[in-house]
């Protein structure tokens, strides 16, 4: 298990190195086609929809990385004044009966948009570009895969740290990410 859990960690954060590289990416795009637009009166055809790609890119496939780093949103309502033993009791019952269920729902959802898209050919619809859809919608069918990996290693993580062996180098009560 632990090796299991420190691939799909490890996938985790190259995604998230990729999703943080396109950002950058996403900027100087951004930058290029406010020059060209507002300087040269010359606006491209393809910026509004690389744009809108490249940055629900950059956010789906960091929401693994996210959660296997434990910098995500967290209701402190929920976590207020709760010992840490409860609260991976907590985490667990609450991915293994809502998150891992839910996601995993949208992610068979999203392998059959992607494929629909990719069998008919599915453009966007907007400009003078018309691209091709399927390219965008395999990258969100791809991360929320990963994100349902990762989910499934928080779920061996909180269990193992639950019986007293923690898989992530927590500390020597079973601390998971600081939790």
């Amino acid at each position: 298990m632990r090796g299991l859990v420190r691939v799909v960690d490890g996938v985790s954060r190259l995604f998230g190195a990729i999703a943080a590289a396109l950002v950058i990416v996403l900027v100087i795009l951004m930058l290029y086609d406010v020059v060209l637009r507002y300087l040269f009166n010359a606006p491209t055809i393809w910026g509004n929809d690389l744009n809108t790609w490249l940055m629900g890119a950059s956010f789906v496939l960091s929401i693994a990385y996210a959660m296997s780093t434990d910098s995500h949103v967290r209701v402190d309502l929920l976590y207020d004044r709760r010992t840490k033993p409860r609260i991976r009791i907590f985490d667990l019952v609450g991915l293994t009966a809502i998150i891992l269920p839910t996601v995993a729902w949208v992610t068979l959802g999203l392998f059959d948009h992607f494929m629909t898209a990719y069998q008919s050919g599915e453009r966007s619809g907007s400009g003078g570009w018309n691209p091709i859809v399927w390219p965008f919608k395999l990258i969100l069918l791809v991360g929320f895969a990963i994100f349902t990996l990762q989910i499934a290693a928080e779920i061996i993580k909180r269990a193992a740290s639950l019986m007293g062996r923690p898989l992530d180098g927590g500390d020597e009560t079973g601390d998971v990410h600081g939790v």
